[in-house]
Order: C-alpha cells, then structure tokens, then sequence
C-alpha cells in the first residue's frame, strides 16, 4: 500500500522450450497507476541487479509493459495487443513462451497473443515487476479444461460496474474488505457479521441524478455490535477508492449521517439533525438525496429530515457503510415498491383453513390486511428454523468457503478459480425432504453453472473431486441438462439446463419415498430424474462455473409438508376401474401411479390428458383434483 516499485522477481531456473511460464493476478491494490510488467532476462539471478522497474533495463530483456514490447530498453513492438496489461483484473492470466526457433509469444488468458518478438537463442529466464496496481501473483499450471472455460474480455477501469446506459441504480461490485454485493447488484451484505462489524463500505454504480433519491431497506441487524448503518455521498470513483474501515474516516469529497449527525470529511457539522439511525430496524428505510440546488437531504421511511447541507458538488455517488448492527441492504427501486412480490402459503398445519397467503417484497412480508414482518424475520416467523438443522458440511473442496453458519457456501476466489468447489449437506436427507439453495452471486467469466445432486458418500470419507461429475460411484448428479449417475450420462434431456439459471434463481433436490430423485427449479417440479435411489442421501452443489455463492432456504420444510400431503392423499387403487390416462399428454404432464395420477410439473400451459380409452355411452369419466 505504501509503495509502487522495486518488486521485480525472477524464475529459479531458466525456462525450457516451449515451457509456458504463467501466472495469474491475484491482489491489485487501486491506489496506483500503471500494473505488471511481465518478460524475460538472459542474465542469471545470481548476477541481475535488481532494478526499480524493468523497462529501465538496456540489455538482455524482453519485457511486455502497458501493451507494447520493449527489446533491451527499446520499443520493439507497440502496440503489441489490442489492449494493455493495465486492464488486466484479478484472477486473470498472462504467460509467456520461448520457442526453438527463438520466437517469443505471450498468452493472456490462455490465448495465445502472436510473435512478441523473434531471435532470443539464449537460455531465458522468466522476470515479473510487480508495479503500480499489481500486489501478488501466483504461478498456474497449464489447464486446457481451465483455458476452454476463460473468457477474454476487453475491460476498463470500470469493470464490475454496469454501462452508463443503464438507468437502473445498483451497487458497484467493488466494496469494502468485509463486504460483497450480491442479487444483481441490488443488495449489499456483510457475510460474516457475527465476527466483524466494519470494512463495509459499498458505493452506487453510478452518480446520482439531481433530485435522484438513493434509498436502501435494512433487510438484516446483528444486535450484538454498537452503530448501524450510515449513507451518503461522496466524489470518490468506485474503482479508485481506498476503501476505509469506515466511511466517516475519509477526509475528501464525503457527506455522511451517522446516527443523528452528519460528518463532512470526517468532520462533525450537524450533531442534532433527524431521526437516529442508530434505532433503525429491519424493515426501515433510509435514504439520500442531492437536490438540484446543491443542498443535501435524508430521508427515513420516506420521510425527509431537511437540509443537511449544501453546496453539494453534481458528481456524487451514493454509498452506504454497513457498520455494527447493518449487515444487510437492499436499494429500493423508485416507484416500485413490491418489486417481484413472491406468493406461498405458510401455516402451522396441514389444513387448508390455517393457511394464510402472504407477499414477500423486498422490504418484508404483508398478508394484504396491512399486517407487515421485516423480511429478516420472516424466516423464523414462518418456520421453525431451531428444529432445522440442515447445513452444508465444513468440509468441502478446496476452492469453497462455507460461512454464515453453514447456510452459505461460496468460491472465494471465483474470479480466479472456476472448479473445485464442492459442498455436501451435513447429514442426509430425510425422504420426501427438500434440499434448496438459492443463487446469490455469479461470474459472467466462465462457461457452465451450478451442478446439483445427490450422494450416499460422507463427507468425512469423500476425497473431493474437481467436480462431482468425475465421481464414477454412488453419486447422481445434474450437470447442464444432463444426468448423470455413477458419472456416465444417461440422459441429455432432462426437464431443466441449470445453465441457464440467473441470480435468485432457486434449485432444490428431492428423495421421494418411493426411491425417486427429483429436481425442483424454483419451486416447480422438474419431474423424475432417477429412480431406485438409496435412503441416507447427501445433497450435494458444486459452485462450478458462474456459479460463485449460494445459501440454503427454508422453503425445503414447507416443500417437504406439501409432499407429505399430496402422498397422503394418494388413495387405494380400486380393482374396478376401467379408465386410465393416456401416455400421450402434454409436455407439462408427468403420470404417475400406472397411469392413475397426472400431475403438471411446470407452468401454467401443454397440461392436456386424455383417458386411455374411448367413453361409452352413458358412462361417466371422473377425477378427483386434490392439488
């Protein structure tokens, strides 16, 4: 953080013909300009004196800097690529490569990039500076699998935020050390606020309009921190800022409310201004506004607290500091409070007149009768979470992390790692027992996503694979649209593509007790995929791909009574019927019981059914609905 330069590294031994030499970025620190410098020496380790960069060197170098070559100190092939190493992020990849005939190329991301430079007949040795943004890297390996899935992408500085064409406001992707922003860049979340209470620090994607009100609903507390949320604005870039401890810290360019204050550049100007958001609850509202005057206003539950100041500059982004108690957010949209309400119904037993419709928003749940739960309560209200005690594993592959007491998993480093990110349930499943995730962050880097299942292996005796479809026993697994069993595919045409779930999207996997598995996308049954399962099953979720977080829900207790009840419902087969369903039905249509019971798995359309055989005259042709 305190310096730019003097970080040049060499390879232990020179390199061999056609060995590539790549690494990958790990760490860029965004304070300084300028990144890696990436080449060859044909001096010995032993004899090089280290400079304080490489392009400074008049001999004996090849050296690739911004996205030209330098040849001993001199511009040999500028530009060299139509970008420059400048706009590499972390977790991408640059190699290079000596050839027999002396010919140097360089590869980013796997792709070879052309002839650097020609005539280098000497032994080499491969030379890094870690300069300006470049922090750490790290040596790979060689992965054609790996190289299939990279993607080179062209990107700015910008990266990770959306186009400025976009109207809508989310959050930037880059935020504090403690922080990740997740469900498509509208909700801001600190994963582990039970061990940490700062570092919290996320920014708009964009700068607010005049008279633009940036608004956030306080969806999670921890109450076992002091302060909560704080917001504001401030000039500082999302892509260049030092991200503090605390937004209140920051000396320039910043206007924030901090309980009942406000504090300009870490300075204290109002110390009596509005309602305290100290005393926020889950469920509150607080926002910010820059009116076109330049004068600065809060809000609470949409009320407005007044001026807190003025001579507000017109280039300002939003940004919130998830501090203490915060530990969620969510940007509410303007004009559209309930955006994409979810409908379920809930109850304390299974009987059809206990039950009670509800609407979960993005601020809570109502039952329509002006009754509201905020909708980090809900889950508890709704079910009895103490008596769930379905986690993921701690053991797991080597590229996930679970977090948030077992409910979550995630790649850590998904920029970086695409595989090896294995998580398994923590005890099996019970029949007719709902396991469900949903998907909470994504990589647009990768090809591929989730890959769920099912396995009779434990935890404690898996040796985790790079991904479970490699697993040649007792495992079932869908990878795509495919299933696979015992790793051979039995099907390319499975009910569902997992590939084409987006964030928020939910998937879930299910042993029925009559030996089944099957696959719910959020929330509709995709039908059989295997049959004659084992009891004593593990669920399993590989986070492959873009798939980089998901966390356990709590609709798997509600699916598993709502299973019970249509199997209980199930009636005695009665010897004398003369009609079933014919095979010939509509997509949407699953037969089950030889035929007896049809069932539409998804959607609301291709549901036709027909009897097996024509009617006679005067005969009745009856069923029973019970769903």
């Amino acid at each position: 953080m305190e310096e730019f330069n003097n970080a040049v590294v060499l390879t232990h031994r020179p390199l061999r013909d056609n060995e590539l030499f790549q690494i990958r970025i790990d760490v860029l620190i965004r304070k300084w300009s300028g990144s890696i410098e990436f080449g060859l020496i044909t001096q010995t380790p032993d004899s090089f004196e280290f400079p304080a960069t490489m392009t400074i060197m008049r001999s004996g170098t090849v050296v690739m800097s911004g996205n030209g070559i330098l040849h001993d100190g001199k511009a040999a092939n500028s530009p060299y690529t139509h970008f420059n190493l400048d706009q590499l992020e972390e977790g991408d990849r640059i190699g290079i490569l000596k050839k027999p005939d002396g010919e140097i190329h360089y590869f980013v991301n796997g792709a070879d990039q052309g002839i650097a430079t020609i005539g280098l007949n000497v032994p080499v040795w491969g030379a890094i500076n870690l300069y300006g943004m470049a922090a750490k890297v790290t040596i790979v390996e060689r992965n054609e699998r790996e190289e299939h899935n990279l993607r080179v992408n062209v990107r700015t500085h910008d990266y990770g935020a959306l186009p400025e064409s976009e109207d809508a406001l989310a959050f930037h992707q880059n935020c504090g050390f403690h922080a990740a922003v997740i469900n498509n860049g509208r909700t801001a979340h600190r994963p582990n606020a039970r061990d940490d209470f700062n570092h919290g620090v996320v920014l708009t994607n964009r700068k607010l309009k005049p008279n633009e009100l940036f608004e956030v609903c306080l969806d999670r507390v921890i109450p076992k921190w002091a302060g909560s949320i704080e917001i504001g604005v401030t000039t500082h870039i999302p892509t260049q800022l030092d991200y503090p401890c605390t937004m209140t810290n920051v000396r320039s360019g910043t206007w924030m409310m901090t309980g009942n204050g406000i504090m300009h550049n870490g300075t204290s100007i109002v110390d009596e201004y509005g309602e305290s958001l100290d005393r926020l609850k889950v469920g509150d509202r607080v926002g910010v506004l820059r009116k076109e005057s330049g004068s600065l206003h809060f809000f609470v539950n949409g009320e407005d607290q007044g001026p807190a100041a003025a001579g507000i500059p017109p280039n300002v982004y939003g940004v919130i500091d998830l501090y203490g108690q915060a530990a969620q957010a969510t940007i509410v949209q303007p004009n559209n409070p309930d955006a994409s309400p979810h409908y379920f119904e809930t109850g304390s037993s299974l009987l059809p007149e206990n039950k009670t419709k509800v609407v979960v928003t993005e601020c809570g749940v109502s039952d329509g009768n002006g009754s509201f739960l905020p909708l980090a309560m809900a889950e508890s209200y709704f079910y009895d979470t103490d008596s769930s005690d379905l986690r993921f594993h701690s053991l797991c592959g080597k590229n996930a992390r679970v977090s948030n007491n077992g409910l979550t998993a995630s790649r850590a480093n998904a920029m970086g790692e695409f595989n090896a990110a294995i998580v398994l349930s923590n005890r099996g499943l019970k029949d007719n027992e709902l396991f469900e995730v949903v998907i909470e962050r994504m990589v647009d880097r990768w090809s591929g996503n989730i890959e769920a299942g099912v396995t009779t292996i434990r935890p404690e005796d898996l040796v985790f694979p790079n991904t479970m479809t490699d697993m040649d026993h007792d495992t079932y697994m869908l990878s795509g649209a495919s299933i696979h069993i015992g790793g051979g595919t039995v099907t390319n045409r499975y009910n569902c593509n997992l590939d084409t779930l987006t964030c928020g999207s939910r998937v879930g996997m299910m042993r029925k007790s009559d030996g089944s598995l099957h696959y719910f996308v959020n929330g509709e049954d995709q039908g059989v995929a295997a049959l004659d399962v084992p009891s004593n099953i593990y669920a399993v979720v590989d986070l492959y791909g873009q798939c980089a977080q998901v966390t356990i829900t709590r609709f798997g207790e509600m699916s598993m009574i709502s299973s019970q009840l249509i199997d209980s419902l199930s009636l005695p087969v009665p010897t004398h019927l003369s009609h079933r369903f014919s095979s010939s039905v509509g997509k949407n249509i699953l037969l089950k019981n030889n035929n007896l019971v049809a069932t539409r798995i998804r959607h609301y359309t291709h549901g036709l059914v027909f009897s097996s055989l024509p009617l006679e005259i005067d005969e009745v042709f009856e069923c029973f609905s019970f769903r």
